[in-house]
């Protein structure tokens, strides 16, 4: 296909997550856009399949492999040198995409210019809304956004509301976000050739700090509630071992002080520098505990129910015998 026809390139980075993979890549070709498209799957060096799955069931797919894991962002950024569509589609490998999803956004992108970037609205497995349209990250965010006890606890509270977009929003018609996740997110190439490719250092944040390089560059973040795509929420292969999940704490907390520094901080030696470290180091501190607390109640859940099972299954013996 000529690089002028192709309209949308779907970009998706992937490791170690072959089923959840194929369930996405179905779900385009069962869903696709009315104009050219081309899907560019990136494997960072998974060792599950992946890659051989995409060539035997996904012939189509431009299928990328990674000698060794480099990671979200520098996976992302190798098919985006090798994009050739106006619009570059960034979609997890955990998603399902929805009828006429991709239609919409590439639709609004060209009927709004002013829009830089577009994301859909994601869904739960069970149909509820997730939160993925947000404030950009503030102070505030620590204390009230998604992750934070009092958003837990107290998900209506007015300070959570203004964190996050799609609480109390018209859901029915698309509005500006600082940002939006980059599970499911449309750009347009222009908007890439300018702002430059995703910055590899973030694992977490990686979208927050793409949507603020686009607000910087003079475009405008939008959400698109009419696009819809289920986000089955970090069941690939980045969460599947104890190390990943802890890291992902590590990781979580480390894009907070590279997004702070890098778009926030005035000075290393302003008091305000002091001050969030602090903070971050704090929240770290408590949130690795509580990691390290949730597995220990999942070995010991999971030991007390193999013995509840060993017992049950020597009763039934024993029944026998006698």
């Amino acid at each position: 296909m000529p690089a002028d026809d192709v309209v949308l390139s779907i970009i998706i980075a992937n490791y170690n997550a072959r089923d959840l993979l194929a369930g996405c890549l179905e779900s385009i070709y069962r869903h696709p856009p009315t104009p050219a498209f081309e899907v560019l799957v990136v494997d960072d060096a998974s060792s599950d399949g992946s890659a051989e799955m995409v060539r035997g069931q996904f012939p189509q797919v431009h299928l990328l492999r990674n000698e060794r894991n480099l990671n979200y962002g520098a996976s992302n950024n190798r098919a985006l040198g090798l994009a050739r569509g106006r619009f570059v589609y960034l979609l997890n490998n955990d998603t399902v995409v929805l009828a006429q999803a991709l239609d919409a956004m590439i639709a609004f992108l060209d009927e709004c210019p002013a829009a830089g970037a577009v994301g859909s609205k994601l869904l739960n497995g069970d149909g509820t809304i997730q939160a993925s349209v947000k404030r950009l990250p503030s102070a505030a965010s620590a204390l009230f956004g998604a992750r934070s006890i009092a958003a837990r606890l107290f998900p209506n509270n007015p300070f959570t509301r203004k964190e996050l977009l799609h609480l109390g929003r018209d859901m029915t018609r698309p509005f500006t976000a600082g940002l939006v996740s980059g599970a499911s997110v449309m750009i347009r190439r222009e908007v890439i050739r300018q702002v430059g490719l995703l910055d590899d250092r973030f694992f977490y944040h990686i979208d927050a700090d793409y949507c603020r390089r686009i607000w910087d560059a003079g475009f405008k973040v939008y959400y698109l509630p009419s696009a819809s795509v289920i986000h089955l929420g970090h069941q690939g292969g980045s969460m599947v071992n104890l190390r990943r999940r802890v890291r992902s704490v590590v990781e979580f907390h480390r894009g907070s002080y590279i997004y702070f520094r890098k778009h926030d901080m005035r000075s290393p030696w302003h008091p305000v520098h002091f001050l969030a470290a602090g903070a971050l180091s704090a929240r770290f501190v408590a949130s690795l505990l509580l990691q390290l607390a949730k597995e220990a109640a999942a070995v010991v859940g999971r030991a007390a129910g193999a013995l509840r099972r060993g017992r049950s299954e020597a009763s039934r013996v024993g029944h026998r015998v006698s």
